[in-house]
């Protein structure tokens, strides 16, 4: 199978040609239209297949089975159009764009032609977060749900050439955009009922910048549960995560999400000790591509995505406004 790399602006890129040279799969090209990119991207990821600046001419030499796709987030939405419009199976870094409407009208193209995609919401490949799936319907109804993930400050990003990550134009938020997909995915992932309203507040006066610091989120599904996130740049370096959820059956609370204790009321305790931070970019990686070989569903899809943007986006205008967002019936995809 030939895997390339179209798009490499994204400092994700090169987690995914370290995790393809960790399961001995060749990387057959590495695409970017701006040549010192395409290097930096290929140097920062040990990789050494051919470089390109022309999509259309390395489609023609490469013929790619499958694509891993990376943008600017604004950049996103049209780019995994292109790779629909011309039929390539791919994976996307999230979050996939600025707008839910606008990535849907590509989704519903995918879904179309059923097309395998994936979509980079690692977090549901943690340890703790792959048993919660694999229970299924015993996992119970949800009643309490808490995520929160703190990492470092954003100044880190213009030395990974990733200067847009600084513009609020460009990347649509701070870490609103660039973690709030993992803290709201798995809120709809676990509590199965769509969010109806939300409610968000943020601070900018950490940094300073246009960008916020931090990000708190709570959001009602048609359930009634309140889930709250928080995302941030707010620790001095690295990250902090918080994890904790009630169910009517079971509790789970970790900082680390790949080890814990699955405490149930019958008492049938579990302890998990899965995958882990260091762990889920090289499983993301070869978890897409065997899935795709077997032809089974993706781990997540632009549709999981396309949900997910949309709490985003209301979260967006709930911190702009000081108001509650509510949100109408989800539209099928």
């Amino acid at each position: 199978m030939k895997v390339a790399f179209v798009g490499l602006h994204h400092w994700h890129a090169p987690f995914y040609m370290e995790g393809l040279q960790r399961i001995g799969q060749p990387i057959a090209a590495v695409a970017d239209r701006d040549p010192e990119m395409v290097k930096f991207r290929a140097e920062a990821g040990n990789c050494d297949a051919p470089q390109y600046t022309d999509y259309a001419k390395m489609l023609a030499e490469v013929k790619p089975d499958f694509i891993y796709a990376h943008a600017p987030h604004d950049e996103m939405t049209e780019l995994a159009e292109w790779l629909v419009d011309h039929d390539l199976p791919f994976h996307m870094e999230k979050p996939m764009g600025l707008s839910w409407k606008k990535l849907a009208r590509v989704a519903e193209k995918a879904n179309d032609k059923r097309l395998y995609n994936a979509v980079g919401l690692v977090s549901r490949q943690y340890g703790i977060i792959q048993r919660l799936r694999e229970l299924g319907d015993d996992i119970g109804k949800v009643a309490r749900y808490y995520f929160a993930l703190f990492a470092g400050p954003p100044v880190r990003y213009p030395d990974w050439k990733c200067e847009w990550m600084l513009q609020p134009e460009r990347t649509g938020a701070g870490p609103l955009w660039n973690f709030g997909p993992h803290v709201i995915d798995l809120f709809l992932l676990l509590g199965k009922s769509p969010v109806v309203e939300v409610k968000a507040h943020w601070t900018h006066h950490v940094h300073n910048l246009p960008i916020e610091d931090l990000c708190t989120i709570y959001m009602t599904n048609a359930d009634g549960v309140v889930g709250i996130a928080e995302v941030s740049y707010t620790t001095p370096e690295g990250y902090e995560r918080f994890f904790s959820l009630s169910t009517d059956r079971l509790q789970v609370c970790t900082q680390t999400l790949g080890l814990g204790a699955i405490k149930r009321f019958d008492g049938n305790h579990e302890d998990i000790a899965g995958p882990e931070f260091d762990d889920v970019y090289p499983l993301q990686t070869r978890d897409v591509l065997e899935r795709f070989e077997r032809g089974d569903e993706p781990p997540a899809d632009i549709n999981d995505m396309v949900a997910t943007l949309r709490v985003m986006e209301a979260a967006k205008a709930s911190a702009q406004t000081g108001e509650a967002v509510k949100l109408p019936e989800a539209p099928e995809l």
